[in-house]
């Protein structure tokens, strides 16, 4: 049991690290110039984005961008996102 449970972790973690190795195939290449996922915490996806013009957009495309990423992953993992302008 325990090596099936090892193997369904690594398989969850393979395509969380999807989102982040293939951001550019999500989002597509404007979006993926002007922001970079930083990480994934309890279904919360933080986004890096270039200027505070780009968190309020992106903000406002933030339930199509969740369904690009939870379709790409072919999996719910992500929720909810936050913007922030730091890149």
């Amino acid at each position: 049991i325990g090596s099936v449970v090892d193997k369904m972790e690594f398989s969850k973690k393979l395509r969380i690290s999807n989102i982040f190795n293939h951001w550019e195939d999500i989002v597509g290449p404007e979006i993926a110039k002007k922001s970079r996922p930083e990480r994934l915490i309890r279904r919360t996806l933080y986004i890096s984005v270039t200027t505070s013009t780009w968190a309020s957009e992106l903000s406002l495309m933030s339930e199509k961008l969740i369904e690009k990423i939870n379709s790409f992953i072919g999996e719910d993992i992500v929720k909810t996102i936050r913007f922030k302008a730091d890149l």
